[in-house]
């Protein structure tokens, strides 16, 4: 019951530092900049937080049981699941290219910076949602960063990096909504 207790009265500090941390230390490389996750990424690891709370909380209730050891290890199964789905989301922005794997995909897509065909950023006023950078590549496949705090910091290396490569980054202003 310790345990479960803990683990959620940590919950909210491990689901806010988790996610970042895995993704970093399981594909960071030498020339990264850094790795990115979605946020949907971050809905899964309080699912599977949940679950892993759930299992100590089902040990406590049925005092022990063998019941309570078969359900306890399948919502501990469950966890585990969860959290190896939510690691391979990540995008990563490096000196030679762009690679990233969508939330529930196991296929990882890798891009040069010269296969970027062209790139957009949309500067939405804080007040009406978030702005957002969208680059597509040559095959046609689009990528979109959520413009926050972190992205924000890489903003200037990416546009020169796609500056360097002869891509212009169409820039809009959305006006702010009355």
């Amino acid at each position: 019951m310790v345990i479960g207790i803990a683990l959620l009265l940590l919950s909210p500090v491990l689901v806010f530092l988790l996610p970042n941390f895995v993704a970093n230390t399981l594909y960071f490389k030498t020339g990264s900049w850094f790795i990115f996750v979605s946020g949907g990424v971050y809905m899964i690891y309080t699912i599977g937080m949940v679950l892993l709370i759930a299992v100590f909380f089902v040990l406590y209730v049925l005092n022990l049981s063998k019941k309570a050891y078969y359900i306890s290890a399948g919502l501990a199964l469950m966890a585990v699941l969860t959290f190896y789905i939510a690691s391979l989301n990540y995008t990563m922005l490096s000196d030679d290219e762009i690679v990233y794997r969508p939330l529930f995909s196991f296929e990882t897509h890798s891009y040069n910076w010269s296969d970027v065909e062209k790139a957009k950023f949309r500067s939405i006023h804080a007040d009406d949602g978030t702005s957002q950078f969208d680059v597509t590549f040559n095959d046609g496949e689009k990528l979109t960063f959520t413009v926050n705090r972190l992205f924000s910091k890489f903003l200037n290396p990416v546009e020169s990096r796609l500056s360097y490569e002869g891509v212009e980054v169409e820039k809009i202003l959305v006006p702010k909504k009355e």
